[in-house]
């Protein structure tokens, strides 16, 4: 089972909910389009934990790398799959039926977004509970 593993830094603790700045990984370094890539330094992520963690501690996060992908997936290809499907559907259902199709697609295509935006956060608030990212102080 491979496992993602980064080291962070904690920049708040809330009752458990950790703010944890995570610096660049060292593929970015070596990366020719570095200077012109929108990748920010550091990457802000939230994780939970209930071990005694303070601001400043320096941390270890832990996950599965095919639980990663898989929530990628959910969050990156699950939108753009309804709203293809919300941009097909009208066209098909209603082709010979006179109504002004493009106004049908553009509301088919945002009640498909909206409904891929309720999927996603339902699986981040169950992300939330299962605690997919074990963090550890060094």
């Amino acid at each position: 089972m491979a496992m993602m593993i980064k080291q962070g830094i904690v920049l708040d603790n809330n009752n458990g909910k950790l703010i944890i700045s995570v610096g660049r990984s060292e593929a970015c370094g070596a990366c020719a389009a570095k200077e012109s890539c929108g990748q920010k330094d550091e990457t802000i992520i939230e994780a939970y934990s209930t071990d005694d963690i303070n601001t400043g501690d320096k941390v270890i996060l832990e996950s599965r790398s095919q639980d990663i992908t898989k929530y990628s997936i959910y969050v990156y290809v699950l939108p753009v799959a309804l709203i293809v499907i919300g941009a097909v559907l009208p066209n098909l259902l209603f082709k010979n039926s006179g109504l002004d199709i493009n106004l049908l697609t553009l509301i088919s295509i945002l009640m498909f977004f909206a409904i891929s935006f309720v999927i996603v956060k339902k699986i981040d608030n169950k992300l939330k509970d299962n605690n997919v990212m074990k963090v550890r102080k060094i």
